[in-house]
């Protein structure tokens, strides 16, 4: 009998050694923050359903090592006091294994130390700060170009296409503000300056001011980081005030059918950047099909993006093995090399997704560094996005310059 309960207790303490938060023999308990409500639900709803998706792809074909992955989804309105709030209760009162996909750069930097020195990985940012990817943090995982990568890649473009008379039209945010300081930085190693670099409040309907500025400074491109529904409000009063010959080109977050449906006629001719290779025309592409088993409807980017977040963590979960831990999910993402994904294509045979230990350098954790150039052109069925451009890296000489 006593050696029966010694057994007893060595399986019970070697159980309890080996349990992980958030894991179950059967179950991986994951959270993400979205806005569900309020302003950028349009962004949040999607992106949490493309998620979902993912997942009950994943647990309908017999789950990783025969667990199912649940997702609980907190709304925070993207409001980041309500990010910590949520954030904090799925971590410490749901216990989940790690959060997955949040949304907005507020909240994300609002809760990502806080992740990082608890230990628990935060796999995917729907935000592009330089702040997820440096200093490289541990537990953090960006995907999402930053803004930083952005403003290098949007302005060696520019000029290497002819244009000498850029002007830079950013969000007065901390994101617009580190696409601003990237694209000014690379027009300075590039021997330019910006013929203008306009700040615009966040909440502004009416761009009178700012455009005025435009029409004096005579730019020949316009690189615009602003975010639905701003840029397409501001594009449509610049191009009423006369300015039909520059070039747009907008930062990725408006790389969507959404943005085309808004602007009507004045999306004509604009260009946005992107990042994921998906054919959204295509309903044989592997990630159309996953989504329209469970929502009887095509994909939009945002929806795209949350299915990307989902196969990033289920490819670590993969490559981690039965035995699941925070460690070990953290030493299986960083085997990623050069790697696009298995329904998602995320880049050509020289454009992926790498990660690396934090001390390996710098970039261990910068996510997506190459991106391309879609543009909007007029076919019988309306304005549709096609592609202008092949994948183009950052530059790094003169992103170190900036950083």
């Amino acid at each position: 009998m006593k050696k029966f309960f010694g057994m007893f207790l060595l399986v019970l303490f070697i159980t309890f050694i080996f349990a992980e938060v958030g894991v179950t023999d059967d179950k991986i308990l994951v959270g993400t923050f979205q806005a569900m409500s309020g302003p950028v639900a349009g962004i949040g709803r999607p992106m949490a359903q493309g998620m979902q998706a993912y997942f009950n792809y994943i647990n309908d074909n017999g789950g990783i090592y025969g667990r199912k992955i649940e997702l609980i989804v907190a709304d925070d309105q993207f409001n980041p006091a309500k990010t910590v709030v949520e954030v904090r209760r799925m971590v410490e009162q749901d216990k989940v294994f790690s959060i997955v996909g949040g949304l907005g750069t507020p909240g994300i930097l609002a809760v990502q130390d806080y992740l990082n020195n608890a230990g628990v990985p935060f796999v995917y940012q729907g935000g592009g700060s330089i702040e997820f990817s440096l200093p490289p943090k541990k537990y953090i995982f960006p995907v999402q170009p930053n803004y930083i990568v952005e403003g290098n890649i949007v302005m060696n473009y520019l000029v290497e296409q002819g244009h000498k008379r850029i002007a830079i039209v950013y969000r007065n945010a901390e994101d617009g503000q580190e696409f601003s300081k990237s694209a000014v930085g690379t027009l300075k190693s590039l021997g330019i300056e910006p013929v203008a670099n306009i700040a615009v409040d966040p909440f502004k309907s009416d761009f009178t001011a700012e455009v005025t500025r435009l029409l004096s400074a005579k730019p020949d491109a316009v690189a615009v980081m602003l975010f639905l529904p701003q840029s397409v409000g501001f594009v449509r009063q610049a191009k009423q005030y006369g300015m039909t010959n520059q070039r747009y080109i907008l930062t990725y977050s408006n790389a969507d059918e959404t943005y085309l449906q808004l602007a009507g006629d004045a999306g004509d001719g604009v260009e946005v950047m992107a990042w994921v290779a998906v054919d959204f025309t295509n309903p044989q592409e592997p990630a159309i099909q996953i989504y329209q088993k469970y929502y009887n409807q095509i994909p939009n980017a945002y929806a795209i993006a949350g299915m990307i977040a989902a196969e990033v963590f289920v490819e670590g979960v993969k490559r981690a093995g039965p035995d699941l831990t925070r460690e070990g999910l953290v030493a299986a993402l960083e085997t990623l090399d050069n790697w696009k994904g298995n329904y998602i294509t995320l880049g050509d045979e020289s454009h992926g997704l790498t990660y690396k230990p934090i001390s390996k350098g710098f970039d261990a954790r910068m996510g997506m560094t190459s991106m391309y150039v879609l543009k909007s052109v007029l076919t019988e069925y309306g304005l549709v996005w096609d592609f202008a451009s092949n994948w183009i890296n950052y530059s790094v000489e003169t992103l170190l310059d900036v950083l």
